[in-house]
């Protein structure tokens, strides 16, 4: 279990992983597996937490841009206790992109981990969110995401052609290595060749976008 903090003031923030299991290539957090029951829920997006009457009936999600999360990896105490109301979290989903530096992509994987582990060790029913850029992210992107669980993703992004290909092969890879029991979608839906029950859930635009044409 990993018990250092290394740097003055903890600038590192070495704090989020305390406690942590680290495995994998890269020494992520191993994260726990979650049932999550879905039924009935509504998602709401971090940017409009605070305006939620009724958090206990919602699934709060990150798939937005990464500046209206970005004060959660600063400082997550202050918004615990706001996190803490919703019956699920998806916690930060990082840009990751296959066209970033290697590094970059491998710190985005560490920070998504890490993150979730602190929130969950802070009470914060947290979905683990999994993302993937192309095949050569597989080596790692996977890291620290438990096996049969409840697994979040998203198909924010996914506008081009080569970008739903990059979807769909993350997709099936991710059912194959990690044998989800269930997998929460936020975002339109892109047709997968996979058995594992899939509940959708709009994202951000698509909720927006439904407001607008109700008007």
């Amino acid at each position: 279990m990993y018990d250092f903090i290394h740097t003055q003031n903890d600038v590192l923030r070495e704090r989020y992983i305390a406690g942590a299991e680290l495995v994998g290539k890269y020494q992520v957090p191993q994260l726990q597996p979650i049932n999550a029951r879905l039924d009935g829920l509504r998602p709401v997006p971090i940017n409009l937490s605070g305006k939620e009457k009724n958090p206990r009936e919602c699934v709060l999600h990150m798939f937005v841009d990464d500046v209206k999360f970005e004060g959660i990896w600063k400082d997550p105490l202050k918004q615990i206790e706001t996190l803490s109301y919703y019956a699920h979290v998806c916690p930060c989903d990082f840009s990751f992109y296959y066209t970033m530096p290697m590094a970059l992509q491998i710190y985005q994987i560490y920070r998504m981990r890490a993150i979730h582990h602190f929130l969950t060790c802070c009470g914060v029913k947290c979905i683990p969110v999994v993302t993937w850029a192309d095949e050569v992210s597989f080596d790692f992107c996977f890291d620290g995401i438990p096996i049969e669980s409840t697994l979040a993703v998203s198909t924010n992004g996914c506008h081009t052609i080569r970008a739903r290909e990059y979807y769909k092969r993350g997709f099936v890879e991710m059912c194959e290595r990690l044998k989800p029991t269930q997998i929460l979608v936020i975002g339109a839906e892109i047709p997968v060749d996979c058995d594992v029950p899939i509940v959708y859930m709009d994202g951000f635009s698509q909720q927006r976008k439904k407001r607008m044409e109700a008007v």
